[in-house]
């Protein structure tokens, strides 16, 4: 069983499209991707050091929320956590993540086996040396890999209930995790966070559910039970600030009004399951 350590260590009818999430996705959890990851995003360098040269400065690469409820999806819900966790400085991966309470060590306990090494330069790099040597002051419950195959110092790493501004100023290579109760609670936790996010995540089969998270959460783009798909069938119409909905390649694309507009993707399939 996975256990959180300690860092010192969601008349004619026409055919349904065919589902996005496949089988195959579900049950196999491996990338089949070759693995190529990004190094933090330099903004700026000022100021001179003792050895002559530029302070560097970093920032956030569109960082993602992700959101899991109890009847979410969790086998695909993990695999999309697992992308992020080894390419923590890459664009759109999952800075934080709130789990509901009810599923939080299930879920974590099928996450931890599968943690695989970073990568040397992503794992080598001061930012996230910087991160790991302040979560040991910190003394905070993390999730890593295995460390008979995963050395901690290779660990991708999930730190529940500290968020990112005790780890640093800009990107830290590591994941935030929160736990909540209701729908409510869920949409406040990303408030703590000092980050940006520029999409958000929703892993829940009640549309109505993550419907009400998408209408409080301050953010332009909502996945529900996917993440990443292209937005380019729906850019449009989002950017000209008009209302549209289209189903393109298996994909319900929403741009909607949602006290600001906002653009909602889901899976054809989730729809008639509600």
């Amino acid at each position: 069983m996975a256990a959180a350590k300690k860092s010192s260590n969601i008349s004619k009818v026409s055919p349904l499209p065919a589902s996005i999430i496949t089988s195959k996705m579900v049950d196999n959890l491996e990338s089949t991707k070759a693995r190529k990851c990004a190094l933090p995003q330099i903004k700026e360098r000022s100021g001179d050091c003792l050895n002559g040269s530029k302070q560097v400065e970093y920032q956030w690469n569109s960082p993602s929320l992700m959101i899991v409820f109890d009847n979410g999806d969790m086998n695909s819900a993990m695999h999309h956590l697992l992308e992020s966790l080894h390419n923590p400085f890459g664009p759109h991966s999952v800075a934080t993540i709130a789990i509901q309470e009810s599923i939080v060590d299930q879920f974590m306990e099928r996450v931890v086996p599968r943690i695989k090494k970073l990568d040397d330069e992503v794992a080598q790099h001061s930012v996230y040396v910087s991160t790991l040597a302040k979560l040991q002051n910190l003394k905070a419950i993390t999730y890593v890999g295995d460390p008979k195959s995963v050395p901690a110092e290779l660990s991708p790493t999930i730190v529940k209930d500290f968020t990112h501004k005790y780890l640093g100023d800009g990107p830290t290579g590591v994941i935030t995790l929160h736990t909540f109760r209701t729908a409510k609670e869920a949409t406040q936790l990303h408030l703590s966070e000092p980050v940006q996010f520029s999409s958000v995540s929703i892993w829940n089969e009640h549309m109505s559910c993550a419907y009400e998270i998408a209408e409080r959460v301050d953010c332009d783009t909502f996945f529900i039970n996917c993440a990443n798909v292209s937005l380019e069938p729906i850019n449009q119409a989002f950017k000209a600030d008009r209302s549209d909905v289209n189903i393109t390649k298996g994909y319900h694309y929403e741009s909607i009004v949602m006290k600001k507009r906002k653009i909602i993707v889901f899976p054809v399939g989730t729809i008639f399951a509600n």
